[in-house]
């Protein structure tokens, strides 16, 4: 009996876990880092991106775990910037590409492929959504904002 209770607690935990990825509110890679998580923003230094511009991998070993993803970072430096204010670092509409969210879509969001604006970071899926965010950033920033409202808690698959 009492392995049969242990079992069925141990094939309960996925189903219980699940959750917190299901909805897609943080685009991450498929599988798990070494952090432990998802990976997000294709394990791109998030500091080093935002302080200088420049789209660096980081590496497993400086990585934090925020809202059931991982980061990775270049330096315990940048890993230790990060952990002390992550909302500053974080990109927007959780990753995704935000031209698309502007249309009620999840794309990847590529960090190849930022904009840096009034202190935020944006994503883009490619260089054409990126273009079309930047021809009208003011109110297609506020179309995404209001529509990631809606979709954040939405899976992919679903919109």
């Amino acid at each position: 009996m009492k392995t049969f209770a242990l079992t069925a607690l141990i094939a309960a935990l996925p189903m219980l876990a699940a959750p917190a990825f299901a909805a897609d509110e943080v685009n991450v890679s498929n599988g798990i880092s070494a952090g432990g998580a998802p990976l997000a923003v294709h394990g791109v230094d998030l500091v080093t991106l935002v302080r200088d511009g420049n789209p660096v991998e980081g590496f497993a070993n400086y990585s934090a775990t925020i809202d059931g993803a991982s980061y990775y970072f270049t330096s315990e430096e940048n890993l230790k910037e990060f952990q002390s204010e992550p909302a500053r670092y974080l990109p927007q509409h959780g990753g995704f590409c935000s031209y698309g969210v502007a249309v009620g879509k999840k794309f990847d969001g590529d960090p190849d492929k930022y904009v840096l604006a009034d202190g935020k970071l944006f994503l883009f899926l490619n260089t054409a959504t990126r273009d079309k965010f930047l021809e009208d950033m003011t109110g297609t920033t506020a179309t995404a904002d209001g529509n990631w409202a809606k979709i954040k808690h939405v899976a992919v698959g679903d919109l």
